[in-house]
């Protein structure tokens, strides 16, 4: 699921460790992702059928990724305004998004360790790449990873079983709003 953050007058509710968190935060930018990228995996909990009491967790937890599913996986990231999440009821999954900015050519040599001989296009290698090292940080289980751009980001996903996925964007904050595409066959 993929939401681009157009609301920044959220209440802040958050609790336990993620208020704790929330404080910890030097930054108004960091607040706000912690606040938005919050009410964001709630209602993907809630759109994918899980209960109030879970779906609240994303409230409290520290992360999403100490949230407890009965069952499932879930995988979240932010970058910017967009948070992406990606969930499968039995497969091992994994999603991170970048804004791509435009760095010194020696930064993508560096990272990809390329010498001076050509490379085509070291910016988009080098954001492929930065977002397997995330992605597989996350989930190290993960074997393919599939990569689409949205404005200027790229975002990256994996799934071990390669049935049909689909991308649902939230469109608005109203929970029954969902639209859907295939993007991988």
């Amino acid at each position: 699921m993929v939401y681009k953050n157009k609301n920044f007058n959220l209440k802040n509710i958050l609790s336990g460790d993620r208020l704790a968190r929330y404080h910890q935060a030097s930054r108004g930018e960091t607040k706000i992702k912690l606040l938005s990228g919050s009410y964001f995996v709630y209602r993907c909990l809630k759109l994918l059928g899980y209960s109030e009491e879970i779906s609240q967790k994303a409230f409290s937890e520290k992360s999403c990724y100490l949230i407890e599913l009965p069952e499932g996986n879930i995988s979240y990231s932010n970058s910017g305004d967009y948070h992406v999440l990606t969930y499968s009821i039995c497969d091992v999954t994994g999603v991170d998004i970048e804004v791509c900015l435009d760095r010194p050519e020696s930064t993508y040599r560096k990272f990809l360790k390329i010498t001076n001989e050509e490379k085509e296009n070291l910016k988009d290698c080098f954001y492929q790449k930065w977002l397997e090292k995330e992605i597989k940080y996350k989930q190290p289980k993960i074997n393919d990873i599939n990569y689409f751009t949205l404005e200027n980001y790229i975002c990256g996903y994996a799934f071990n079983n390669k049935n049909e996925v689909k991308l649902m964007k939230l469109l608005d904050t109203h929970l029954d709003k969902l639209e859907s595409m295939t993007i991988l066959k």
